[in-house]
Order: structure tokens, then sequence, then C-alpha cells
């Protein structure tokens, strides 16, 4: 193992702290890493049984990590394979020791990403790439890949905060993650899901069989059955002595960095958790089980009109009863419009007019016996009866007086119309 290098640096003695890098990490991310992980622990029941029939919501999220991880650990490969210079585009010596130093192949995670996949869904690389590709450039995910290609090409000493913050977290909530999906069981694990959102698209349950078989003949151990890969380490302590290897190299090399670049590992690792949670967001969009074309359309009450009410099948016969009823005792239409002159003669007839309408009420409207009775000017009777056979009484004299006074009047003019001509006679 090579020995840190000392570089004359203006800003080398300035990054010498008392605290580690990885402790700075740590306390920069606390607030967001509270978050994040009430974020995923009240999302991960979703995941397994009995929410979840299959391991199709699992796998969609593992879609959605997996082009994260294989975009800065590809960055990180181009940089050791780029021989270092002092030209612009160049990664510094110094730099390219840093990352070469500090650089575990075993804890890459990208390809047992892809096989992890491959195994629920059957899908050849073709297949996943296809779906990478799809995937990637979508929502938050999207913004968060074009962030990583140009902050790393830009600052290559951020690839400490993403290798940090993405490989040290399997080491911590990703081993309650592992026991809770492996409770599922592994009948769980290999029922073949349909489909693979967002893009749909489908299984193959043939291949899902054959390399099931495979992974049994190879290794005896349910375990490592399961599509858990992602969570697992090659190593005597399953990932335990890499987690202390990469620490040690850091903290080895980390007073490299200059106070610039630490300040930029720091907002980037600040970065990294936000942009976590805004994937979750996106997730919880993908995977909701009620999908905008299928939710139902909540129709908003509207009040009564008064177009309804008078289409009502009930009110409406009894408003053409009423009609019909003040036609025949000759009051005419309600509600036609009378004139100015028509208006003035019938002042002098009041009485007899307000009678003759008022009598026409009782006979229009029914009235249930358990809403109030409207005041009248007559005495009120004893009950409802009683006071329809006294109305109709009222109505029968009323309508009696207007004849028999025109048949007074009529006598009495033909009298004297007689006396006068009698009188010429004689």
């Amino acid at each position: 193992m090579a020995s840190p290098i000392t570089m004359d640096y203006p800003d080398n003695g300035s990054s010498q702290t008392s605290k580690s890098l990885a402790g700075d990490m740590v306390s920069a991310t606390r607030p967001m890493h509270t978050k994040i992980n009430k974020l995923i622990t009240s999302r991960l029941p979703l995941a397994v049984p009995p929410k979840a029939p299959d391991s199709g919501p699992y796998a969609c999220g593992l879609l959605h990590i997996l082009p994260i991880y294989m975009t800065f650990e590809r960055l990180w490969l181009d940089i050791l394979d780029t021989p270092p210079g002092d030209a612009p585009g160049q990664i510094s010596e110094r730099m390219h020791t840093i990352l070469k130093e500090i650089h575990l192949p075993q804890l890459f995670r990208s390809d047992r990403l892809r096989t992890d996949i491959k195994s629920m869904t059957g899908w050849t690389d073709n297949i996943l790439d296809l779906q990478i590709n799809g995937i990637k450039g979508t929502g938050e995910l999207s913004v968060f890949i074009s962030h990583i290609i140009q902050v790393v090409r830009a600052k290559p000493h951020v690839l400490i905060a993403y290798s940090y913050n993405l490989f040290m977290a399997l080491f911590a909530g990703g081993r309650f993650i592992r026991a809770t999906l492996e409770k599922a069981g592994e009948e769980f694990w290999q029922t073949v899901p349909e489909h693979i959102k967002p893009t749909m698209q489908p299984c193959e349950p043939d291949s899902v069989i054959s390399s099931s078989l495979e992974q049994i003949e190879e290794i005896n151990h349910s375990k490592n059955i399961m599509p858990l890969r992602f969570w697992s380490f090659d190593s005597e302590n399953d990932g335990e002595d890499l987690k202390q290897e990469y620490k040690t190299k850091l903290l080895q090399w980390e007073s490299e960095l200059t106070a610039e670049e630490r300040e930029d590992i720091l907002q980037e690792s600040v970065y990294i958790l936000e942009n976590i949670g805004l994937l979750v967001g996106q997730l919880d969009a993908v995977c909701s089980e009620v999908q905008d074309d299928e939710k139902p359309v909540v129709q908003m009450p509207m009040r009564p009109s008064l177009a309804g009410l008078l289409g009502g099948t009930q009110f409406g016969a009894r408003l053409r009863d009423s009609l019909l009823i003040a036609r025949e005792r000759g009051i005419g239409n309600p509600f036609r419009s009378k004139s100015l002159d028509a208006v003035e003669n019938e002042k002098g007839d009041t009485a007899t007019s307000t009678e003759t309408a008022c009598s026409g009420v009782p006979k229009s409207m029914r009235f249930a016996k358990s809403l109030p009775i409207p005041p009248r000017k007559h005495r009120a009777a004893k009950d409802g009866l009683d006071l329809h056979t006294k109305s109709q009484r009222r109505d029968a004299s009323g309508t009696m007086i207007g004849p028999a006074l025109v048949g007074v009047f009529g006598l009495f003019f033909l009298y004297v119309i007689y006396s006068r001509v009698g009188g010429v006679i004689v």
C-alpha cells in the first residue's frame, strides 16, 4: 500500500482539523439522515408481504437506485484509467493518487444491483439496459444524474462524498433493511412479478426459474438465493472488514485535501441526501397503487336550484293543481302581469277580490300535519279538516254573492224600463 504523499499546495496546511473528514460528513448530514431514515423505514413495509404480493415494488426501487451507483462508479473508474496530468481537463497527480488509494472494488454495487434485478425479472442485459436508459431520464433522478456527471468532472474529489455516503449507508440502515427483506421468505422472492413500473416491462418467468436453479446448485444457502446481493459483501465478515479498511484509508489520505476540497465534499454530502429524499418522492408517485387515470372523479355537492325544485314530481303536480283551481274561479293566471288600468279598476272592489283570492289558498296548498299552520284572518279551526271545510263554505258563499247582486240589479233595470215604456203608452 502506498504511503501518503506530501505536495506543495497553498491550502494544505489549513485543511488540518481536529475532526476527521468522516466525522464532519456525519455532522453535516445528521438532520438529513434522520429524515431519510424515516422516509425509507415508513415505506419499507410496502415492498414486502402483506402489502406487496411479489417483488415488483422492490425491483422498481432498485431500478431507480442503480443509475446513481452506475454513474459515479463509472466516473471513478474512468479517472483511474486516465493518466494524470497538468493540462486543462486532466486530473492532478495528487487527486489521482488519493482516489486510487481509497478505491475498494469490493464496495462497488452496480454489478450486484444488476444481478438482483435480473434475478427477479428474468430480463437479459439488453432489456435491463433499455429500462435503465428510460428511467434515468425521468423526474428528479434525471436531474441528479446530470449533476453527478457535471460535478465529478469539475471536482473529482467529491467522489469521496459519494463513496462514503452511499457505501457506508449499507452497513448502518442497510443491515436493518436486509433483515426485513429476508423475513419475506423464499416463496415471496420466487413469485415472478407480471411487470415492473414505471416502464411496465413484462418479466420472464422461465428465465427466473432457470436462474434460481443455477443459484441453488452453486450456493446452498437461502440468504444468498434471495435477490439481496446489493446488501451483501464478499468478505469474511460480510463487509465489516471492508468498511474498516475504507475508513482507515480515508483517514490516512484526507490530510492531502485542501480546505476548499473538504468544504466541497461536505456540501456534496448534504446534496446527495437531499436528492435521495427527492427520489423517494418520485418513487411514491411511480409505485402508488391508484394512478391518476384510475382515481374516481369526486363531484362536489350542488345546492338545489329553483328549476330543480319546480321540476320535482310532487311539487310540480301541486303547482299545476293550484293554477287550474285559480283559473276555474276566474282569478286568472297569477303569474301574468296586469296593466295599470286594470289595477286602478280593481281598487274599488278590494273586499270582494281579497275574499276570493284568500279562499283559493287552502285548496291549492296542502301542509303536513307536522308543519305549523300559518295564521289566518278568520278564526283558527281546531284541526286541518275543519279549516278545509270552513274554507269551502266561505268559497261557496263568496261565489254566490256576485250572481245574486247581478240578478237584483237586472230586475231593477227591467222594472225601470218597463215603467217608462208603460207611461208613454198610457
